[in-house]
């Protein structure tokens, strides 16, 4: 069984840089228990990693993602990437990566500043770029960057990490979200339906539905759901509870 100091041993040794990134590294500072170590490499071709790590098996068509077992777990391996919006929905990008691409830039195309942020473990040191450990700390959801209206679907996620986490959405937020409504309502409905089963798993799933409600997507969603939304803010109460 490989452990992840071998692990990072052997990508330093081909000249690349491990990162853990996204999910892992919010919750740690959350202090729950962070679930799914995601790396990231820089300074790698492809084929220089698939060389070394022959039993790597590659998940992605569209960039390199390869599943590694590490410490006995199922790990996401991804080489460092940029995107660029070149069509409509979640499938409409075109996917850069390199040994050229910096960790800062591959955070830049992420979704949410507490998400958008790495660890280097080799060094135990936090990268965060785009103020993501502060918005914890202010119990924010907050867009990385202009990258966030890209996949609309990243405002049902953002609302709901707010159910989920009890955080608030910063109003520039709530704007973005709102633009995402044309393209929202093409996309898949497995895609939707997805974030809306986590969402009910929340502690106050209630908030999920506001925060959509705010952004003015609620009836691309659910429109039963926002017409009775529309009612209760007419009668002063803007809560699901």
């Amino acid at each position: 069984m490989m452990k992840e100091t071998e692990f990072l041993r052997k990508v330093a040794e081909i000249g690349g840089v491990v990162y853990v990134a996204g999910g892992w590294v919010r919750d740690r500072l959350m202090g729950r228990c962070p679930h799914d170590r995601d790396y990231v490499l820089c300074g790698l071709e492809e084929g220089t990693f698939a060389k070394e790590f022959p039993q790597a098996v590659k998940a992605g068509s569209s960039f390199p993602v390869f599943i590694l077992t590490i410490d006995g777990e199922p790990c996401d391996v991804a080489m460092a990437r940029t995107e660029k919006k070149k069509g409509t929905g979640y499938k409409g990008f075109v996917v850069e990566y390199g040994p050229d691409v910096t960790i800062e830039e591959d955070l830049f195309r992420r979704d949410t500043t507490i998400n958008s942020m790495a660890w280097s473990p080799e060094e135990d040191k936090l990268i965060d770029p785009f103020g993501g450990q502060a918005d914890i700390n202010a119990k924010t959801i907050r867009a990385t960057s202009y990258h966030f209206c890209e996949d609309p679907v990243r405002a049902l996620r953002a609302a709901r990490q707010a159910a989920e986490f009890d955080f608030t959405i910063e109003k520039h937020t709530l704007e973005m979200m709102g633009r995402c409504v044309h393209e929202l309502s093409k996309e898949p409905k497995e895609r939707i339906f997805g974030e809306l089963e986590r969402a009910m798993l929340c502690i106050r799933p209630s908030v999920f539905f506001s925060m959509l409600a705010e952004a003015g997507i609620l009836g691309t969603v659910i429109p039963p759901l926002d017409e009775m939304w529309k009612i209760q803010s007419e009668d002063g109460d803007k809560d699901f509870n």
